[in-house]
């Protein structure tokens, strides 16, 4: 008797587990697709209205005496490195890589704002390069999409798991920088 409910109960928790990281799967799926569409609406809705740059990479390049492939990948690398620190420096099992933005969350409200602040800083640093308004517009909209599902309470850390928007942003510049040179 005592044996037949052990191994109901023990069919019954991998069952549960089953469904709970399918459901995990099937969540994570959802919320990055509802994500992007937010993203897109936002970026079709802000238009390039904040771009405004006033030094080129090329001028940078000849400021600092370099080449301009050396400056590109000087630039590239740093917004890839300030991406990484945020979004993905550390490696967990089953939920991924999670960064700093995923962590400052956990504070409620200052941590969702002090992520968003280092994010535009990231995009700040990219006007000094001359990137088009579209593409400006663009990392808005990611920063602002993760400042506001991290601000719903319960699904902000999971937001900052699966939104990342400094990744996406350093991607962006990356294949701006890649599509100039």
């Amino acid at each position: 008797m005592l044996e037949a409910i052990l191994t109901r109960l023990t069919v019954a928790l991998a069952v549960i587990l089953v469904v709970a990281v399918i459901g995990f799967f099937a969540l994570r799926r959802v919320f990055l697709r509802t994500a992007e569409r937010m993203a897109a609406i936002v970026d079709r809705s802000v238009g390039g209205v904040a771009a405004t740059a006033s030094t080129r990479i090329a001028r940078f390049a000849q400021a600092r005496g370099i080449p301009l492939e050396e400056a590109q990948r000087l630039f590239g690398a740093h917004i890839d490195r300030l991406a990484r620190i945020m979004d993905s420096a550390v490696a967990l099992p089953i939920v991924g890589r999670i960064g700093l933005d995923a962590v400052l969350d956990l504070v409620p409200v200052v941590g969702n704002f002090a992520g968003a602040a280092i994010s535009l800083t990231l995009i700040a640093r990219t006007l000094q390069y001359g990137p088009p308004a579209s593409l400006v517009s663009r990392m808005l909209s990611n920063v602002l999409v993760d400042v506001i599902l991290g601000g719903i309470p319960l699904v902000g850390p999971l937001a900052d798991l699966w939104w990342k928007a400094n990744d996406r942003n350093a991607a962006l510049m990356r294949e701006f920088l890649d599509s100039r040179g």
